[in-house]
């Protein structure tokens, strides 16, 4: 159906994105704090470090070329030595031009400009070029190779590589997390929908067969009706007859629509009091034997010898179902057959069971009987049965929290058993 397709895309797009959003602020917010706890670290230490040079450049009386290249040389340190203010012969020979331009640039910075000249002292900061990229510089001045001043830039190439791998892989992991999320959202809501569809689906079976069952007697007693105004006296009374059958076929059909609806919406009246259930079995058997001797059918009850203990339940109901699987029985029977209740007491469940040999029902029906309007298709053509008696009994059954199963009899027919809690 197009509208629970659309429900079940928007359910999905929801079950989706309020938990990806979750991940990607969270993945986010964890990202934010490790890289600044990264960087924080890796400040500590290149201030570390720059403790250990500054110290050196302090203690030594000539400051080596050789010395300066080799930090240099690995690429791990940009150092620039100013004498009086001028930059030492080596760096300029050393660096490059937009080596000499960095460090110029950094050298107007305040932390620099503001190093006091007359104390052995350095400062460590940050520092973000024009070209946006990070740098740590340190700022020293050294009095003991006279009026030194050192301006030391490190690039943390090692830690932001890492912070971009770890991008690049919350990246992957959130992406591949919203791709699973979709999949098990657009799976879980088809299968939170799908009682629901099933739900209308039936209501709308429902309705049409309802509408169906009541159209056939209707359109018998409105015929018989147009029949009896032209119809001679003589013929009257069996147009009659029909139209009062079939209203009370339509009568029946009503309450028991009635009963079903008040199932649905939980609003059945129940009078549960303690109720003598072999009392209830046999008035069931003495109101229905003489419809069963018409049919040439006899009825046999079978109770156990001891007393039998009350049952907390809705007599009144209880008997209704009864009366409803006997019907049954009566009706699908073949002439000639017999139908066997009993009563029994088990561990404290109360067991009806109602036996015959008749017709039987099929392997593939019996997963339907309970459904509403659903009729085996060798009893159709009963019109006395409207395809609701047997879904009224498993509502029944439902209201006492009891069990209600079929199953074929031994040498044919069909075994209804309830088991009833005490």
């Amino acid at each position: 159906m197009p509208v629970y397709k659309k429900i079940h895309r928007r359910l999905a797009l929801v079950f989706t994105s309020i938990p990806s959003l979750i991940l990607v602020l969270m993945s986010a917010a964890f990202l934010s704090l490790s890289e600044k706890a990264l960087y924080e670290n890796s400040f500590l230490n290149f201030s570390r470090e720059m403790d250990t040079i500054v110290s050196y450049l302090e203690q030594q009386d000539v400051i080596s070329y050789e010395w300066l290249a080799k930090i240099s040389d690995n690429g791990k340190y940009l150092p620039a030595i100013y004498d009086q203010g001028i930059l030492l012969s080596y760096t300029q020979t050393a660096l490059s031009r937009q080596e000499q331009q960095l460090l110029f640039q950094a050298a107007q910075l305040e932390p620099v400009a503001s190093l006091r000249r007359d104390l052995c002292a350095h400062k460590e900061f940050t520092y973000v070029s024009s070209q946006k990229e990070l740098y740590y510089i340190c700022a020293a001045s050294i009095q003991a190779n006279g009026n030194l001043t050192a301006l030391i830039l490190h690039t943390p190439e090692t830690v932001t590589r890492q912070i971009k791998l770890s991008r690049g892989c919350f990246l992957l992991l959130n992406a591949a997390g919203i791709i699973l999320l979709f999949f098990f959202s657009w799976h879980y809501t088809k299968r939170l929908l799908s009682p629901i569809q099933k739900s209308q689906e039936a209501q709308a079976a429902f309705i049409a067969a309802a509408s169906h069952e009541l159209r056939t007697p209707l359109s018998v007693i409105q015929s018989c009706a147009s029949a009896v105004r032209n119809a001679p006296c003589g013929e009257q009374p069996r147009f009659l007859t029909a139209i009062e059958k079939e209203s009370r076929r339509m009568s029946r059909l009503v309450t028991d629509l009635l009963t079903l609806s008040r199932a649905d919406s939980h609003t059945l009246h129940m009078c549960i009091q303690e109720t003598e259930l072999d009392t209830v079995l046999l008035d069931a058997y003495e109101h229905f034997c003489p419809l069963a001797g018409k049919k040439q059918i006899s009825m046999h009850i079978e109770l156990a010898q001891d007393l039998f203990p009350t049952c907390l339940c809705d007599g009144e109901r209880i008997a209704q179902l009864l009366g409803i699987l006997i019907s049954n029985a009566i009706s699908y029977q073949n002439p000639g057959g017999f139908i066997k209740l009993s009563l029994a007491y088990e561990n404290g469940t109360f067991i009806f069971r109602v036996a015959d040999h008749g017709i039987g029902i099929s392997n593939g029906a019996k997963a339907h009987i309970f459904e509403r309007f659903y009729r085996a298709d060798a009893s159709r053509s009963r019109q006395e049965h409207l395809g609701l008696g047997l879904s009224i009994a498993k509502e029944i059954a439902d209201a006492h929290q009891a069990g209600i199963d079929v199953q074929d009899a031994p040498g044919g027919g069909t075994v209804f058993t309830v088991r009833l809690p005490g």
